[in-house]
């Protein structure tokens, strides 16, 4: 899901309801807060030189998936089988105020740009030929590494409305 509709969905929700969610669930803060935590390495790797990247990592042994696969394995065997978000990429929120708010909803629009300005570094290709480590999915190419991002961000944004009690986003298959 596109960052400037994640912003705008999120900065639409009132203050009260943006930090609050019943024991065991995050709140929307936190759901915006763990985007962010999942998009920073995602960004660190794309502005890694390619040779590291390459050296560290290795290269595609086989094709990207599309993203409707890449979404199928995350969500049918990675959350199917427990998966879920541990160490650095469970959110905290600091403080429950409308600056904090403000405050977070600036990260996620910061890292938005900072993903889109690494991403127009890559050549089309390259997206293919390289691959980057996924905590729940293993060895992923960087084209399926930023399919996943995007719909992360929708699995995000539809555990929100859920919460809010909103109809759920669409699911949507790019061309």
């Amino acid at each position: 899901m596109e960052i400037t509709v994640v912003h705008t969905f999120f900065a639409n929700i009132d203050d009260d309801p943006f930090f609050a969610a019943p024991e065991g669930v995050w709140s929307p803060a936190e759901n915006l807060l763990h985007l962010i935590q999942s998009v920073r390495p995602v960004i660190m790797a794309l502005n890694f030189p390619k040779t590291a990247l390459r050296l560290r990592f290795g290269k595609a042994k086989q094709a990207s998936r599309p993203l409707a696969q890449v979404r199928d394995t995350y969500v049918n065997v990675a959350l199917a089988s427990g998966g879920q978000a541990r160490g650095s990429f469970l959110p905290e929120v600091q403080t429950y105020s409308p600056a904090e708010k403000v405050r977070i909803l600036a990260k996620w629009q910061k890292k938005g740009a900072d993903l889109q300005a690494a991403i127009g570094k890559w050549p089309e290709k390259a997206l293919d030929s390289y691959v980057l480590p996924h905590p729940l999915l293993g060895k992923m190419t960087v084209r399926e590494i930023l399919f996943f991002t995007l719909y992360h961000n929708l699995h995000h944004v539809n555990d929100v409305q859920r919460l809010l009690n909103q109809a759920e986003s669409e699911w949507f298959e790019p061309k």
